[in-house]
């Protein structure tokens, strides 16, 4: 079953080599629980999501820095590096299959796990988890 999803949802782009989490500087002042839902127009690059390290795509985004980070673990860090062009996503479009049945303002639908994001070097940019598992640091 499809979770909302809110501020903190860890999201993996196909492509790139790291997750990174879903962000919201300004509430909408919707919530789920305790957790500021996000919606369909939340896909700004720098704003609501970041970089996801290392691009894989046989067409990266253009003029894209190179980078070194440290591979990605859930766990422990491995010593590995991971090297290449940054996957900074060009979305194209909003999210995808929002639920358009749930809005957070005038004809905004709510997003939920089933909701996805399209890069056009080719990445498809999905939720890992919704989010209202996080805990926010203070």
């Amino acid at each position: 079953m499809a979770e909302y999803l809110v501020r903190g949802a860890l999201l993996s782009c196909q492509c790139g080599s790291h997750p990174r989490r879903l962000n919201l500087p300004k509430c909408h002042g919707i919530y789920y629980g305790e957790h500021p839902m996000m919606g369909e127009m939340d896909c700004i690059i720098e704003e609501n999501i970041s970089y996801f390290g290392v691009c894989s795509s046989s067409t990266p985004p253009a003029n894209a820095e190179t980078i070194t980070l440290a591979a990605y673990s859930e766990n422990v860090e491995s010593g590995e590096v991971v090297e290449g062009f940054i996957c900074c996503p060009n979305i194209i479009g909003t999210w995808r299959n929002p639920h358009d049945t749930s809005q957070i303002s005038k004809g905004e639908a709510a997003i939920t796990t089933d909701s996805y994001l399209i890069c056009s070097c080719g990445g498809l940019i999905q939720p890992m988890t919704s989010g209202q598992e996080y805990e926010e640091d203070e």
